[in-house]
């Protein structure tokens, strides 16, 4: 008869999921609130500078004078707001794969601990991808890879990516299979032509991604079991044997 290797009982099921929709709620509550209208925000800030100018001008000045100027400063000021935007969207995005990433190295750590020497395979857990450990949960029965939440999680994983390290392996797969997040093609710049950064995601994109990360929770098997002839791969097979 099989053992139970790893057990994901139901009230810490419903924590991880939890922690996930708190994460979100928050950061829309404290953060991205702040984003409103931003083109609203940048027409008063333009009609100001135009008022702030007539001010110092004095009364006799022509308003045709600055009112270019003044609408310059508008643009300006949407510009870097929604720059600001973006970077706080791909800021929420990566605290919402990390937390996950944490969430499940330390129970997939916790419950192996309980099986193998800790010495031997928490540290494996850590150093690992997450693809090497998804390979390992494969290996034992539950594959992640054919559920539909899996192809945003690696999107998410993607974006999180070449938003820290810019240019390199994430962003070449990023660019063949997630285009829309390097920009509108029509903006004047060929997605040939394109880097990281004209990297961006939208707030449907980040919720998108935190309910792919919800779902994988809560499609976790309650148990998954370890038969007498297991498929495991090569780095978990190795990391038992160090040290003998």
């Amino acid at each position: 008869m099989a053992d139970v290797l790893l057990y994901l009982w139901s009230d810490r099921r419903s924590t991880l999921v939890q922690e996930l929709d708190f994460y979100l709620t928050q950061a829309d509550r404290r953060v991205l609130i702040q984003f409103g209208n931003l083109e609203e925000e940048a027409e008063q800030f333009a009609r100001d500078q135009f008022d702030q100018m007539g001010q110092r001008a004095g009364p006799d000045a022509d308003p045709g004078d600055y009112v270019d100027a003044a609408y310059s400063k508008g643009i300006n000021h949407y510009e870097m707001l929604s720059d600001l935007q973006g970077q706080m969207l791909l800021s929420v995005a990566a605290g919402l794969y990390h937390h996950w990433e944490k969430q499940f190295r330390q129970w997939l750590a916790k419950e192996l601990d309980h099986s193998f020497p800790r010495e031997k395979l928490t540290p494996a857990v850590w150093k690992r991808n997450i693809e090497d450990l998804f390979d390992l949960l494969k290996g034992l029965g539950w594959d992640v890879s054919a559920y539909p939440f899996a192809g945003a999680i690696e999107e998410c994983r993607l974006v999180v990516n070449v938003s820290k390290h810019g240019s390199g392996p994430s962003f070449n797969v990023l660019k063949a299979n997630y285009p829309q997040h390097l920009g509108e093609t029509d903006a004047g710049v060929s997605i040939d032509y394109r880097d990281h950064t004209h990297l961006e995601i939208t707030r449907g994109d980040v919720g998108r991604f935190q309910q792919a990360l919800r779902e994988f929770w809560q499609a976790v098997p309650e148990r998954i079991l370890w038969s007498d002839e297991p498929t495991v791969p090569k780095w978990f097979e190795k990391a038992l044997k160090a040290n003998k």
